[in-house]
């Protein structure tokens, strides 16, 4: 009898499983999901009220959107639909995600507002797919209060399928024929509404398009080529490129070890992605080994992109990591439409610092790292001198180390030891910077 109960068990856990991969895997959650805290909480329990009281079964289970900046199965949002973080005493509206045994592979968007000091539900709608991938917010058609944004499943698990909520008139759906493997929704457009960017890869083709919402209805505002052979899309950063223009980095993979950076803008002339070749749809501007990200290196609020050359005497393998080259953090222009080089570097990203090297090392210096000890040595590539020796902070065996600077804060600390007749104390806190992000 308990092998047969066992059997007719894990049947039972492998049909949700496969049934509801979106949405929270513990059969138990089905059954009794766990209580949120503070705010949450209460949205949570007038949740439950209206599924007894629309004669639903009381049990339910949340489901959790995996991409995106919202990942929860509630999100707080003030009055117009700005989704909050910590500040939930100004909540005014709210969304939650959820399924029912009777329908597992329905998930449901109910939309909650705020009366007095109660929560109510005001709208419940059946997404466009099992799982909902992603949710984000933006004021697309610039009446103030945002709409919402969902990508679902698709059979093809590359492609999304898009679904746009007006938030307005709650859960009255928009639009649901857009696919996109990615997308944006910010103030690309730098005119104070926010636009939506989709980012499809195709059969021979990767393109960015434009959109707005005119009339409750999306609108193609106007689309650009990106490098054919992209792959997936990695990071994405939106920056000011000039007084009326916006400009969005975006970070991708190309092939199976190099990745690139696209940049994309709109103008009174029309969408633009100056990095890539249109006619060839090729992107070398910014090829670069994969691993190697944008940043703001600089604290500028300018984004740079790494462009890296090996050192000299270093052996490339399929491990080469990134202390092996050194990278140029290269802005682009707007104006000229040209490159500025901010600044050249070796980087350790595993261990949380940057080397800044100077014209006269830029050439001349190399680099080895030993794992075990976590040390990085940057020697004169001729002599093989060692120069600079770095580690992080461990408990010190060498007197010939110092504390460059502590951990403190979450971020690590670094030890130091130089050649005293090249460099200086002073001169090595200038070229040695922690990475934060």
């Amino acid at each position: 009898m308990k092998k047969r109960r066992w059997h007719k068990l894990t049947a039972i856990l492998t049909a949700v499983l496969l049934l509801c991969s979106g949405c929270s895997l513990d059969v138990e959650q089905f059954l009794r999901p766990p209580k949120t805290q503070g705010e949450q909480q209460a949205v949570q329990t007038a949740l439950e009220t209206y599924i007894r009281d629309s004669g639903q079964a009381g049990n339910y289970m949340l489901c959790y959107p995996v991409e995106g900046d919202y990942t929860a199965a509630f999100v707080l949002c003030d009055d117009t639909g700005k989704p909050l973080t910590d500040e939930e005493r100004d909540a005014a509206l709210a969304l939650a995600f959820y399924a029912i045994p009777s329908s597992p592979t329905d998930t449901h968007i109910n939309f909650l507002r705020r009366e007095g000091e109660e929560w109510v539900s005001v709208a419940d709608v059946v997404g466009a797919a099992a799982d909902i991938l992603q949710v984000a917010f933006g004021d697309l058609d610039g009446d103030g209060t945002a709409e919402l944004l969902t990508g679902w499943d698709t059979y093809n698990s590359r492609d999304h399928r898009l679904t746009v909520f007006s938030l307005s008139r709650p859960l009255t759906r928009l639009s649901d024929d857009r696919v996109y493997n990615r997308l944006f929704v910010g103030d690309f457009s730098a005119g104070g509404r926010d636009s939506l960017l989709l980012f499809r890869i195709a059969s021979g083709e990767v393109t960015a398009t434009m959109e707005t919402l005119d009339n409750d209805t999306l609108t193609p505002l106007g689309q650009v080529m990106l490098d054919a052979e992209i792959q997936q899309f990695t990071g994405m950063a939106l920056c000011r490129l000039d007084n009326a223009v916006h400009g969005l980095y975006v970070d991708a993979i190309k092939g199976t070890d190099t990745a690139i950076t696209e940049l994309i803008y709109y103008d009174a002339d029309g969408l633009h992605a100056p990095l890539c070749n249109q006619a060839g749809r090729v992107n070398t501007a910014t090829a670069r080994p994969a691993g190697f990200a944008m940043r703001d290196i600089d604290g500028d609020a300018q984004i740079e992109i790494p462009l890296c050359t090996l050192l000299p005497n270093v052996v490339v393998s399929d491990s080469t990591a990134d202390y092996a080259y050194c990278t140029d953090w290269m802005a682009w222009n707007h104006t000229t439409q040209n490159w500025n080089t901010k600044m050249s570097t070796v980087m350790n990203t595993a261990d949380g610092y940057l080397v800044l090297l100077d014209e006269q090392y830029k050439e001349t210096v190399s680099s080895t790292y030993e794992p075990r000890e976590r040390l990085l040595t940057l020697s004169n590539a001729q002599s093989k001198q060692p120069l600079l020796r770095l580690r992080p902070v461990t408990k010190d065996r060498e007197d010939r180390y110092t504390t460059l600077f502590a951990a403190a804060d979450g971020y690590g600390g670094c030890e130091v030891w130089f050649d005293s007749d090249v460099l200086d104390i002073d001169a090595v806190r200038y070229m040695v910077l922690r990475l934060t992000d």
